[in-house]
Order: C-alpha cells, then structure tokens, then sequence
C-alpha cells in the first residue's frame, strides 16, 4: 500500500544517499591521503593540424584508485583527452596546458617507466593485437620495457591465469572473437602492473555478454589490485554503476563532474546525453524524481518512484507486424565456411527480407552475422543453400570499418550537402574522414551510402561508436527509409536500436536463426540479449 510505498521510498533515498557519501568521501581524501594525484591535468587545450579545437581548457583532477567515466556526444574530446595521457600515442597539432602523472609532466615521446604504469586499451582489438599467439601477445608487453626471461614467465603465466586465457594460451590471435581479442589486450596492459588503465570505448564492438566480462575484468582490476581507471564510454549503463565520477565533456570542455548518482541534475536542461543516462535514471527523471537518482537496474528495481511510474505507465502491447508483398531477399539453408578445413560458421540460416521491412540480427561476436552479411551482398561464396535477391537489386552494404567506403580527400567530397547535413556533418565537411572521430565516420559512411538511395541497406554495427543523441537519429533515419520502400538488414549488438526501430529480430546462433520474433517478444523474453529497460521493467511493473 501506500505506507509499503514511503518505506520502500525512504530507504531507497536513505542507500543513495549513504551510498553517495561513501563516494564523496573518497573523492575528497583519495585512496592514499598525502599523496599527489594520478592525473593533473591544467587548461588543456589542443588543435589538430588543420586547426579544429579538439580541447579548450580542460583541467581535470583524479585522485589514486578512482574509477571515472569519461562520457559525452561524439567528436566531443574524448579520445584525445585519452591519447593526451599515453606518451607515444599523442595525437598531432597544437597542443598549450599541461598533463601531470604522479607530479610529472608527460610528453609525447614515449618512455619506459609511462609504457609499464599506464595501460591503454583501444576501441578496436585489431588495431592493437601486433602478435601470431596469445601468450606472445602478452610476453610482447613485457619484453617491449626490457623485463628479464623468468620475470616475463611468470607474469604471463599469472595473467593468462586471472583472465581465464588458459584455454587459449597457444591459440592463434586471428583465431579469437572479439570479446577474446579485446580481453586479451586487457590481459596484456594488466601484465606490466600498470598504475593507471586508460580504455577508449573497449566495448564498442561487443556483444552484451563479451562486453560485461570485458567490464567486470576491470573491475576486479580496479577493486582489487586498486588500478585508476579512466573509460570513454558511450555505454553507461554497465559502468555508471562501478564508477566513482562521471566526466560529461562536450565541445572540447568538461560540462559536469560528479557521483553517478547526481548526474542527471548536473546536465543543462534538455542537453543530448540525457538520452545516455541509464534506465533508471531516465524513469527517476520522467517519473518527475531529482536529486539523487537510482543508477543501476538494481537500485531501479529498489526505487519507489520508478515502480510506481512503470506500473502507471506500463505499455500495452504493440499492432503485431505483418509482412508485405514478395521478399527482397530470400536466404534458405545457408553454409558458410572460411576455409578448406575450418569449420563452417553458417549452418543451416534461413530469412526473408521483404520491401520496407527492417530486420535486426542479434547474436554474439563470431556467431556469423557479419558473414551473413557478406554473402548477401556477393562479398562470399556459400559452401551450400541459397541466396535469392530480387531481379536487379543492388545491396548498399555498410561494413564494421567504414573507412573502407572512403575514397576521397574530405567528407564533403564523400556525400551531398543535404545528407551531410541529415546527420549533422555539415561543420566537418572540410575534413579529412579519416581524422574524424568513430561515431562521425560511421555516420558519413550511412550518408554516402543513402544518397545512392538504395532499396535493400545491409549494415554491420552501424552504431559503433556513436553516441546515445545520434542513435536516436539513426533509428529515425532508419524508419523514414523504411516508410519509403527501403529494406534494411542490421546486424547488431545494440539492444536498444533493434527495439527501438526493427519490425522483426532474429537471433543467430550456433550457425542458424535460432529465433525470429517482434522486438517486444524477442527482449522480453530474452535474459541477457535484452535492453536495460526491459530488465527493470522485468523486475518493476509486473511484480506490482
């Protein structure tokens, strides 16, 4: 009743708050009172060479053993800001202010001692993986800052150990998925002890799965062996939770820095990464709640005010979608394999893609999506089954890199005006694509494939890299081709863009369609591959 109500809401308040003073407290002594901070950095400011301001005047403190989150819309500094605390991997241009670890000015040219005590993990395994074998991988760490044969031994056998690589220490590296890759390049920052563990969006091109291991790897970094993290981040919903500070950057300058739990008042009023906060926190702000807000699906879950906003508002069930017309695309009993002797990836996928229809694939790295892909637009032969597009239908075919769909010197060169515009490029038209920040190339890369005006668009991850605002907009972007006639096939790790504008979701797994279902069915139903909203409203509205 409503006395169950104020109790349940009173202690809520009462374990955010407590919870919020734990966190200030620590923000304000540190994990070694006395000591001088991690990081300093005082009035950063940086341009790059054709005289973009990537930075104006950041000045940031972290203290030893915090876990920060660095978050804001793309092209906003994040990455820079990150490179700027590796030496070695400075980015070129024009650089005034400074970057201070443990008292020390860095520089750009790398030495051994920053190499060993600052980690530094990429958004792209790929880019960062330079070996054949797994244990090579880590060894290479050790042996690139001159550590002695045992010394190098022990320590990969330790790390291979905690990050459960045993099973794959004489794996062939191009053998891994992705969620292995990015793991091991975890592994292979940890095996030098670093102080500091910088991570650029490591878990970008993740399944939900490979993602939350990556993050509780970190985590355990971080907790128990007290490593200051610093991640950039669009996906807040797993790292808010475990994070001491959010940093809210935007426009080359820090907007917010605060405990996860007052970030939504610390954002101006209707600011673009509202649409990133957690599910929580975004039923606590519609529910009309301020001040300090649940921030985890638990703490959601625990909230008087998010229960009783999900029960008043729970929604009813959708019009159930209906195929149209003769498919586009019709893909029966597909095999897929990679080699002579390797095995087959595809076993036995079947789908129809019909006019205007957009259909998400979900599934976890190397489960075959991109393959499916591949095949579908000619890129790869099938070892058996059929692929049948529809009389002179051409594919428009988006791949996980887009930089590979680039040909020309600057991305106004690349797409019209209108499309650059559509997706909010217009002020980068002059530059290079390549200097352009991951959620940018990816949205050039979708403008120059729908100026073409394609009738069936394949996308890989189109949303690798993008911030929460721009995907809201792809999503809408994505109807309003659909309402034109325009197929799309996605295949995705992004939960929330395939209930947000798909018709019809299937899940491939062990080389087949496992399961085709409307979006609502399918994350309702699913445990793990399911959005956060649909987790909190499992355990909120239904029990009510």
């Amino acid at each position: 009743g409503a006395d169950d109500s104020a109790y349940a809401g009173g202690l809520q308040e009462h374990r955010n708050n407590d919870r919020l003073q734990r966190r200030q407290s620590k923000d304000a002594r540190g994990a070694y009172p006395g000591m001088v901070d991690m990081i300093q950095i005082n009035d950063l400011k940086f341009s790059y060479p054709d005289g973009s301001a990537a930075l104006r005047g950041v000045s940031l403190s972290v203290k030893h053993g915090e876990f920060v989150t660095l978050c804001g819309l793309s092209g906003c500094g994040k990455s820079t800001l990150l490179r700027l605390m590796k030496p070695g991997l400075f980015p070129r241009g024009e650089l005034s202010g400074d970057v201070r670890f443990l008292g020390r000015k860095l520089t750009s040219e790398p030495d051994r001692d920053a190499a060993a005590k600052i980690g530094f993990v990429m958004q792209d395994p790929e880019a960062q993986t330079v070996t054949d074998k797994v244990w090579h991988e880590l060894a290479f760490s050790c042996e690139s800052v001159g550590m002695e044969r045992n010394e190098i031994r022990r320590r990969v056998g330790e790390m291979a150990g905690y990050f459960g690589l045993e099973e794959l220490f004489d794996k062939p590296t191009d053998a891994l998925s992705g969620g292995q890759k990015q793991l091991l390049c975890l592994a292979s920052a940890a095996v030098l002890h670093p102080e500091l563990l910088l991570l650029d969006e490591p878990t970008s091109q993740l399944d939900p799965i490979a993602a939350q291991n990556f993050i509780d790897a970190v985590r355990r970094l971080n907790r128990d062996f007290g490593v200051t993290v610093i991640a950039a981040e669009h996906r807040l919903e797993e790292l808010l939770p475990i994070s001491d500070r959010a940093v809210i950057m935007d426009g080359g300058r820090i907007i917010a820095d605060c405990a996860p739990a007052l970030l939504a008042d610390s954002l101006p009023a209707g600011h673009p990464m509202e649409k990133a906060l957690t599910a929580s926190q975004r039923v606590f702000r519609a529910a009309g709640g301020r001040g300090v807000s649940p921030v985890s699906v638990r703490e959601g879950r625990s909230s008087a005010v998010c229960r009783e906003y999900l029960a008043e508002h729970a929604q009813k069930a959708g019009k159930q979608y209906v195929p149209s017309g003769e498919p586009l695309v019709s893909v029966k009993e597909l095999c897929v394999g990679w080699g002579r002797n390797a095995p087959e990836v595809l076993r036995g996928a079947s789908l129809r893609i019909f006019p205007g229809e957009i259909y998400a694939v979900i599934g976890g790295n190397g489960s075959g999506k991109s393959t499916l892909l591949k095949v579908i637009c000619g890129m790869l032969r099938q070892t058996s089954g059929r692929v049948k597009l529809r009389r002179g239908l051409v594919p428009a075919y988006l791949p996980q890199n887009p930089c590979m769909l680039f040909t020309q010197d600057t991305a106004g060169q690349e797409a019209p005006a209108e499309y650059l515009e559509r997706f909010g490029l217009a002020e980068l038209s002059g530059r290079d694509p390549l200097d352009l920040s991951g959620g940018e190339r990816q949205r050039l890369a979708l403008a120059k494939l729908l100026s073409g005006k394609p009738e069936l668009l394949l996308l890989d991850e189109p949303t690798k890299g993008m911030d929460a605002a721009s995907k809201q907009e792809l999503s809408r972007l994505l109807r309003d081709i659909a309402a034109d006639g325009c197929a799309v096939l996605l295949v995705t790790h992004d939960t929330e863009l395939a209930a947000d504008c798909a018709d019809m979701c299937g899940m491939l797994f062990n080389g087949e369609i496992l399961n085709e279902a409307s979006p609502e069915e399918m994350f309702r139903e699913n445990y793990f591959y399911t959005t956060p909203m649909a987790r909190l409203i499992r355990g909120t509205s239904e029990n009510k």
